[in-house]
């Protein structure tokens, strides 16, 4: 049986010097990011209670089918990786993505030990990282618009990836959702 999600506890919270609760909880907000190379993307915050809902709805604005990319960043038991593990998914159809994004919520929206890669037809792509932030490249007025209707403001805005302390969380759940995401969507191991 897989495990009910905890939808108490985020990926991270912002913590003080001394580890304690700073209070600060991530706007509905975005901003859009001029990357070197003159790349673009938008950078999401979300709330905690809000991360699966706009995740899900940017991925309905991609094309697919989707390329999946999964980064094992941390090892929950051992520590951190000296180098993250890679796995990857292709031909993945969009009903499949939402199915595993429900079966492994505990995994992909309550636990920092990863980050997901989304990547559509049109080489559009969607990243979670390990703190709960989102990406979207390249900065495009269809996921702008998305944001602007689902009630994202776009506005500079502090993020968790640019607080002093995050305390990240692992919960132990998702050990087995970790297994269950990769075999569900035939994952590899990719060194690439």
């Amino acid at each position: 049986m897989i495990p009910k999600p905890n939808n108490m506890q985020a990926k991270s919270q912002s913590v003080n010097k001394e580890g304690a609760l700073d209070g600060f909880i991530p706007p509905m907000a975005y901003q859009a990011q001029l990357l070197d190379g003159g790349y673009t993307r938008i950078e999401i915050s979300s709330p905690p209670s809000k991360l699966s809902y706009i995740h899900k709805k940017l991925i309905e604005v991609m094309e697919g089918p989707l390329k999946i990319r999964y980064l094992r960043m941390t090892d929950r038991v051992k520590g951190q990786l000296p180098k993250p593990e890679s796995y990857v998914a292709v031909e993945v159809s969009k009903e499949r993505i939402f199915h595993i994004c429900d079966e492994c919520s505990n995994l992909l929206y309550h636990d920092a030990r990863h980050q997901l890669w989304i990547r559509g037809i049109q080489e559009e792509q969607l990243v979670l990282d390990e703190l709960g932030m989102l990406y979207i490249y390249p900065d495009d007025f269809l996921f702008r618009e998305t944001l602007n209707t689902l009630g994202w403001i776009e506005a500079k805005h502090e993020s968790m990836a640019e607080r002093d302390y995050v305390k990240v969380f692992f919960d132990a759940q998702a050990d087995i959702q970790e297994k269950m995401f990769m075999q569900a969507l035939g994952m590899i191991r990719w060194e690439g």
